[in-house]
């Protein structure tokens, strides 16, 4: 087997070679590539350019509303934040007034209880001054 036969496609060098010094080998290469697929060539790489770069204008464009969107997201999840922490530091607030009303209901109880047993003491004291009243009548007769 020849080394000219492996390649295949190519043919024969041999015959090749003998073109080219004869001078034909320019016509054999016009007639296997005629000079309009070059120019489809050439439009097609530029449809493919335009495309590519219209594409990647979208792209942009939509991350930048993306973007944009988000950050406004992001702004509104701020602000409710900060009304969360409003409506916490006025129950803290709320929280705070309650305690202050327990505080001053515990002290009216506290005043209760002491004049209930104020009340209790000079309740026994006059059960004493009747029962000593009582005794001194008793006597008497």
């Amino acid at each position: 087997m020849s080394n000219h036969k492996e390649l295949g496609e190519l043919g024969d060098l041999d015959k090749a070679k003998n073109l080219a010094k004869k001078g034909q080998a320019q016509e054999t290469l016009l007639s296997v590539a005629p000079g309009n697929q070059k120019v489809e060539g050439k439009t097609e790489g530029q449809l493919g350019k335009g495309e590519h770069a219209k594409t990647e204008g979208h792209l942009g464009k939509t991350e930048g509303k993306t973007e944009g969107q988000l950050g406004k997201t992001e702004g509104q999840l701020g602000k409710t934040e900060g009304q969360l922490g409003k409506s916490e530091g006025q129950l803290g607030k709320s929280e705070g007034q309650l305690g202050k009303v327990e505080g001053q209901a515990g002290k009216t109880e506290g005043q209760l209880g002491k004049d209930h047993l104020k009340t209790e003491g000079d309740l026994g004291k006059t059960e004493g001054q009747l029962g000593k009243t009582e005794g001194d009548t008793g006597k008497r007769q």
